[in-house]
């Protein structure tokens, strides 16, 4: 007999076969995607930081009662390690790590039977693709995964405790010299810690800015990472040797810290490459070779910084072009209509030099600042009108060296700032490069902000509730069916859902339906139907009266 749905189909089998269930055979995109699916859950190597979805609600919740009053500390160790359980029994607000591990103990089992079921009834090479799509996404080195703000911590707090516990005087020193050795392990070490990202963070920012006082303040966090790093490696021993027969090594926990400070300074290094070259770090090159003796006193690093300032101005402004110039080769201003229509003075128009003879302001010929504004919207400056026009001559009048490139004009803007301050003197030098050095770590800690509200949403749900509820259907209109038919289709098990199938299918634009193998139309299908159901029904009346 014909089936109108799958549901139909289902409910049919169901009530043929009794208790045991119908089962069609996956599909190729099910049985794919649950190959995937084990794979991710089950066999990758970062499998273990996925499905932690009750860890970060309980993180949520941890931090909602934080910023609702609710005081943590007594709950917190010297290490700065959240007592989960205790907090946990104490409020009931959270779930204890035990609920918590066998809650996703219980969903990974129930995903690892529905995956696994799937695929051994599903099609092999569908297998295949899904398994091979999981493992393309593992990590195939720990070196390839990015470094987390609270890694490079516990790094520099692992290292601070070897520095200073090993009665090695000049390792000592480093890590003086280094301002970690009053790093306590105190940040919220616990990987699941909603707190651990901007405590570490104001931690790290906080030493940079110490050691950058002492010398290496060049390249901000990222330059302190790296000098650290290869300072420490001197007093840090050789890997030890856990297989003698394949000679493989382990690394000691300083140095997997040396490791991951290296490695943190070169990601945010090449993060800073992309970005336009900071002022900070011309300025701090002078400020370092005088804290490497180079010179005798920090007035004649300043005096140093000065020059190369203004080396740099002239770089910049021999690759970018003023706009006097640019006007004064694309045709200039007449300068009457100028004084005419915007009240300009000409006498100071007329000390405006442009460029190769060509003037800026012109006695005759040049544009209106009409036509101007009408030529600069023909170069790509859409928004500019006869008032924005008049606002750019001004400038130039005011500003004659005024560039063409706004960001190019920004930055001399900046530099001149720099050579003021340091060429005044009521200016307090050591003051004044402290600032530039926190200046440059606080550009570095907001990258790693950025790169952390990124990874935030990457990690966050891409569904919210409101997308899985399903709308509730209004009721399907009754359909017709004769006494005859509702005993039927209430004998098969049908009737429940006979309704919505009728109401499903008028609402096809096209109608078919399968019939011994093929499709045929489905309004002449239900015609003849009715038909032989009305020719049934006219015997029965006869017959039973």
């Amino acid at each position: 007999m014909p089936i109108l749905s799958n549901q139909d189909q289902r409910d049919y089998y169901q009530n043929l076969l009794g208790p045991q269930e119908f089962r069609e055979d996956p599909t190729f995109f099910e049985t794919m995607s649950s190959a995937f699916g084990f794979v991710i859950d089950e066999e990758l190597s970062v499998s273990s930081l996925l499905n932690r979805q009750g860890y970060d609600d309980r993180n949520q919740q941890i931090f909602k009662m934080s910023n609702e009053g609710f005081d943590l500390n007594p709950y917190t160790d010297i290490t700065g390690e959240l007592d989960y359980d205790r907090l946990a029994e104490d409020t009931g607000f959270i779930k204890t790590n035990r609920e918590l591990y066998d809650e996703r103990t219980e969903i990974l089992r129930k995903r690892r039977e529905e995956n696994q079921d799937v695929i051994e009834r599903g099609n092999g090479f569908a297998q295949f693709l899904g398994s091979m799509g999981g493992y393309m996404l593992d990590p195939i080195n720990v070196a390839t995964m990015g470094i987390g703000v609270g890694t490079a911590y516990k790094g520099m707090s692992t290292l601070s405790q070897a520095l200073m516990t090993g009665r090695n005087t000049a390792a000592i020193a480093l890590a003086s010299e280094s301002a970690i050795q009053p790093l306590v392990y105190k940040h919220k070490h616990d990987i699941n810690s909603p707190y651990e990202f901007e405590d570490a963070l104001m931690a790290i920012g906080t030493t940079a800015i110490g050691a950058g006082l002492l010398g290496g303040a060049v390249g901000g966090i990222s330059g302190y990472f790296r000098n650290l790093s290869k300072n420490a490696s001197e007093f840090v021993g050789p890997p030890k040797p856990t297989d003698k027969i394949n000679a493989e090594v382990r690394l000691t926990p300083e140095q997997e810290s040396i490791n991951i400070l290296d490695r943190m300074g070169t990601q945010l290094a090449e993060q800073k490459a992309a970005l336009p070259a900071r002022i900070e770090d011309d300025i701090l090159k002078e400020y370092d070779a005088f804290q490497n003796k180079e010179y005798v006193k920090l007035e004649d690093a300043r005096d140093a910084t000065i020059v190369k300032l203004e080396k740099k101005i002239t770089t910049i402004k021999k690759e970018n072009e003023t706009w006097a110039r640019w006007i004064a080769e694309n045709g200039g201003v007449n300068r009457q209509q100028l004084a005419n229509e915007a009240g300009f003075d000409i006498a100071d128009m007329q000390k405006i030099a442009g460029g190769f003879g060509k003037p800026v302001f012109r006695k005759t010929g040049g544009y209106s600042p009409d036509l101007l504004a009408e030529r600069l919207r023909e170069v790509g400056y859409d928004a500019m009108d006869m008032n924005d026009a008049i606002d750019l001559l001004d400038s130039i009048i005011r500003n004659p060296k005024m560039l063409k490139d706004p960001t190019a004009q920004v930055e001399i803007d900046n530099i001149n700032m720099h050579i003021n301050e340091l060429s005044n003197e009521n200016t307090v030098l050591e003051e004044y490069y402290g600032q530039v050095i926190r200046s440059n770590v606080e550009k570095d800690m907001d990258i790693f902000r950025q790169n952390k509200e990124f990874e935030n949403q990457m990690n966050g749900p891409t569904l919210t509730y409101d997308d899985y509820v399903v709308s509730q259907l209004p009721p399907a209109p009754i359909a017709t069916k004769t006494s005859l038919q509702k005993e039927q289709l209430d004998f098969e098990g049908l009737s429940a859902n006979y309704n919505r199938d009728i109401a499903d299918f008028e609402a096809q634009e096209i109608r078919r339906v399968l019939v011994d193998g093929k499709l045929i139309d489905g309004d002449e299908y239900m015609k003849s139907l009715d038909d032989q159901i009305e020719g049934i029904e006219s015997v029965r009346v006869c017959a039973l009266g």
